[in-house]
């Protein structure tokens, strides 16, 4: 799928259901992903991944910011 391209609904649907199980479920997702990696991927798995990766790093970039807004507390205790 390039850019321009609308994603299919099965894709949309698969990627929500992916960041959703991801953010609430993470080990069910995992063995989904995991016996759907048995069978020929389609837009809906693909798409699950997809989601669990961009729930994985918005988590990132949260955990970040925390840990910088922490630091930068601390630095302010210290003056």
């Amino acid at each position: 799928m390039t850019e321009d391209e609308e994603p299919s609904p099965e894709f949309v649907k698969g990627y929500n259901h992916g960041y959703q199980l991801a953010k609430h479920e993470p080990e069910l997702l995992d063995k989904i992903l995991k016996s759907s990696n048995d069978n020929t991927p389609n837009d809906y798995s693909r798409a699950m991944v997809h989601g669990k990766t961009q729930y994985e790093h918005e988590k990132l970039v949260a955990e970040m910011k925390a840990i910088r807004e922490r630091q930068k507390q601390n630095i302010r205790r210290k003056r």
